[in-house]
């Protein structure tokens, strides 16, 4: 076959369904190719069917979205690799990263290095960790969307030559296959322009879903207030008898008195663990910032049992759904003196990582706390709220080179957990210093989890359910690739918001959705100080009045 002009099928020639809404085709232009890089016997692993061949042939297979196209009309791309040597022949990329477009095909292939299995490219696109020591904010360094390639991708070490059938999907359902053969040539190999047919999406375009959820173990604890005119008792009763009712899901209250409670009345067997619910804080009169009085309302806790993948997310979902609108107060409803109360925990199991893995999670999670950040609500940005710290500012460094080194530094678990908690009383955004997944009082292997603080408590089970998935994605993703580098001082909250989900979450439906609500959060915090103004404008007026 000539691998300079593959052929390829009609791309986009899938018929409207009867029925089917029409929309106007929406073409894309794009091209195929792969890196290549030798590897030395040294760097190379056998081949897990016999073992008897070495993998000595590095090479990253990809499909470009060309400049001024948009790469969100594609939903994924999937190799199928055509030869027995593999033992998973299927490889679906959802998330491509954007590239310059004057890099290349051999461009990954000349940096790339023989022990990282995974699809990154964070470091090749140049995330230099050089900071100037008075460097003034400056425009992104990145490529514009507009002159720039996307890149879907799968990089593979083998023994040989392989062939590929690539399969493009657009939102709409339509596809297009391209047959293609790795190129083991120095500088890789690219089709040349012209050779391949434009994808063309005919059908109305669905919204991206979420990815299916990883199979991580995990569990939540929602914080929320309740309505102070009803006794607390009766509040607990009524939160855990409207779940069980709509989730059928096994719950077992604590009362004031220690007194408890099970739904349903029957004994749980032992292999299922009930949600627990009890009462976290009483209510209590304090007084605000203002110097008026606040009526602090109760705080609920709703913790659940060890959950995993995405069973545990659907019962998650279940419960929220049960959550009765009587006696939930909603997060931004809870007076100010609560509210750094109302939050929600995610607790991932970190038992399967390996200690460098998790110092990767925590330099990330300190790389891209300013992005996270701008997607929550602003009492719980920076280093306001006792109840979710920021690990950036605890971390010793001026910078963030400084930073990302002094974690890399950390040889044991008790220093890691110094450097990024480091005062024992505070709680923390990304909070190492619990060690138990949820209620698993009593078991035999308690698991050790890291503890995501960050986020408000919400009674959308979309808000839950989407942060959960981002927790799990993040620590995933963070421990399988290359040790992060430091972000420059000049990068953009924008530019760092677009590497944290190009690069680390990898999923293009949570970065639609944080974006969004980045951008509600901006509204809003323009209005309050549109608001603040005119109060001041307003003073000074009554001053100058009185005068």
């Amino acid at each position: 076959m000539d691998n300079n002009a593959p052929a390829a099928s009609a791309c986009g020639d899938t018929a409207t369904e009867a029925g089917q809404l029409k929309s106007d085709p929406v073409a894309v232009s794009f091209t195929v190719g792969n890196t290549y890089r030798r590897l030395s016997p040294s760097e190379a692993s056998y081949d897990k069917l016999t073992g008897r061949h070495l993998k000595i042939h590095d090479w990253t297979l990809y499909v470009d979205i060309l400049p001024g196209q948009d790469p969100d009309i594609i939903e994924r791309v999937t190799f199928d690799m055509r030869d027995n040597s593999f033992v998973t022949k299927a490889f679906t990329c959802h998330c491509p990263i954007r590239i310059r477009d004057s890099l290349g095909s051999a461009f990954i292939g000349q940096i790339s290095g023989g022990n990282n299995q995974n699809n990154s490219q964070e470091r090749q696109i140049g995330q230099p960790t050089s900071e100037g020591e008075k460097a003034e904010p400056s425009a992104t360094t990145r490529p514009h969307p507009n002159q720039s390639r996307w890149r879907f991708s799968t990089r593979q070490q083998t023994y040989g030559p392989v062939d590929v059938q690539i399969t493009i999907r657009g939102r709409g359902g339509c596809r297009c296959t391209v047959p293609y053969t790795i190129v083991l040539n120095p500088g890789g190999n690219e089709c040349p322009d012209g050779s391949l047919p434009l994808f063309v999406e005919k059908r109305p375009h669905q919204q991206l879903k979420p990815l299916k959820m990883m199979d991580t173990a995990f569990s939540i604890e929602m914080y929320f207030g309740l309505d102070g005119s009803i006794p607390a008792s009766s509040s607990l009763y009524e939160t855990a008898k409207s779940v069980y009712a709509r989730s059928k899901i096994s719950i077992k209250v604590i009362l004031e008195n220690g007194r408890t409670e099970d739904f349903p009345n029957k004994q749980v067997s032992a292999a299922s663990m009930p949600w627990l619910v009890t009462l976290a804080q009483p209510a209590s009169t304090s007084t605000s910032h203002g110097g008026s009085k606040d009526i602090a309302s109760n705080i609920i806790s709703i913790s659940s049992p060890d959950l995993a993948g995405g069973h545990g997310l659907n019962e998650c979902y279940k419960i929220i759904e049960g959550l009765p609108s009587s006696c939930i107060i909603s997060s931004t409803s809870v007076p100010s003196s609560s509210a750094h109360n109302t939050s929600l925990h995610v607790k991932i199991d970190m038992t399967t990582l390996s200690f460098q893995e998790i110092v990767k999670v925590c330099q990330n999670f300190v790389k891209y706390e300013e992005a996270m950040d701008s997607f929550v609500s602003w009492y719980r940005r920076e280093d306001r709220s006792e109840s979710c710290r920021s690990n950036k500012q605890a971390v010793e460094g001026n910078t963030n080179k400084e930073r990302n080194v002094r974690i890399s530094k950390c040889e044991t678990m008790e220093d890691l957990i110094n450097c990024m908690n480091p005062v024992v009383t505070h709680h923390y955004k990304l909070h190492l210093r619990r060690a138990v997944v949820g209620n698993t009082q009593g078991a035999a292997n308690p698991k050790v989890a890291m503890e995501f603080r960050h986020h408000a408590s919400s009674e959308d089970k979309t808000t839950v359910t989407h942060w959960i998935r981002f927790c799990a994605a993040f620590v995933r993703n963070s421990s399988r690739l290359r040790s992060p580098m430091a972000l420059k001082g000049t990068t953009s909250l924008e530019e760092e918001f677009d590497l944290l989900f190009e690069y680390i979450i990898k999923d293009r439906a949570l970065r639609n959705y944080y974006k969004e609500k980045r951008d509600a959060f901006t509204r809003e915090d323009d209005l309050k100080c549109i608001r603040e103004d005119d109060r001041k404008s307003s003073d000074e007026m009554s001053i100058s009045d009185e005068s």
